[in-house]
């Protein structure tokens, strides 16, 4: 079997791996250089490099925003100056293989219902808590992209008079459930960082603990509309926020039974894999 490469494209970081037999057999991560669009190719192309041996079958790239998956083009990134601009192309013509392009959270989802937590289910879905919160769909096996974008679950509005996002909208679950989100709940707590707060749980500081409680109660309103709409075998949270699995998963797992009308709820599970993004990605290059 040929091996593929998966690239996750960060704002704050850029993953790569080379993949073979369904497994990252070399990795690499570098800081994203994101000063401008020429800094943050040269990091791609460098990721590539460090990872790439002869032959492969071709390329699969993560990114974090709006893209039109089947040109291969970004449309706009989240945090990162590149916009209608063509990736695909740009790669191709660079490494002389196929390029294959989707969203980021996208790529998470794929890779854990390929190969981690939703294995051997018909219908996953997938949140990524961070910076932001991405989302994704994955159904027998395939990316579900709607007409365009489908699965931009992190501004689906859990509260109609809700915070301002920067999307337009009011009351989305990043407003709540991302690292800024979390990080306002938690403004009666002297912290720098969500790292913060979870070190001050684990200490059993009882406004640490109520932070990541409401956190969960927040997620548990967005995965019950989910449930509403997908009926899906197993929901999957990833990110760097399901660390903290811990402090809020009781919240989120009573407020869905609490919520949900639905007689059988599916599974809601924390990531399997290390590497999701990047098996996800890999993985686009077998399957289109």
């Amino acid at each position: 079997m040929q091996y593929t490469i998966g690239v996750d494209l960060g704002g704050t970081h850029i993953k790569a791996g080379l993949v073979k037999d369904k497994k990252i057999v070399k990795r690499v991560l570098f800081k994203t250089n994101s000063s401008t669009k020429k800094d943050i190719l040269k990091s791609i192309i460098n990721a590539i490099e460090k990872v790439k041996v002869k032959p492969i079958k071709g390329i699969g790239i993560g990114v974090p925003g709006i893209i039109d998956y089947k040109k291969g083009e970004v449309i706009k990134l989240t945090n990162l100056p590149i916009k209608n601009f063509n990736i695909k192309k740009f790669l191709e013509k660079k490494f002389k293989v196929p390029v294959f392009l989707d969203n980021d959270a996208n790529c998470f989802v794929l890779g854990e219902a390929l190969y981690g937590s939703g294995k051997n289910n018909d219908i996953v879905i997938g949140l990524t808590l961070g910076t932001g919160v991405g989302g994704g769909i994955v159904i027998n096996k395939k990316i579900f992209h709607g007409r365009f974008n489908a699965g931009e679950l992190g501004h689906m509005s859990i509260k109609h008079d809700g915070i301002k996002c920067i999307c337009g909208n009011f009351g989305c679950i990043e407003q709540y459930a991302s690292k800024h989100g979390i990080m306002r709940t938690a403004k009666k707590l002297n912290v720098k960082s969500t790292r913060d707060i979870y070190r001050l749980a684990l200490k059993g500081n009882k406004e640490a603990i109520k932070v990541f409680d409401k956190t969960g109660f927040y997620l548990g309103v967005a995965i019950t509309n989910l449930i509403t709409a997908f009926d899906p075998d197993v929901i999957v949270i990833g990110g760097g926020i399901s660390n903290s699995w811990e402090f809020f998963s009781k919240s989120m797992i009573q407020t869905v039974n609490q919520r949900s009308f639905v007689n059988k709820k599916p599974r809601i599970v924390k990531r399997k894999l290390k590497g999701s993004a990047i098996l996800g990605a890999a993985s686009l290059v077998k399957i289109q």
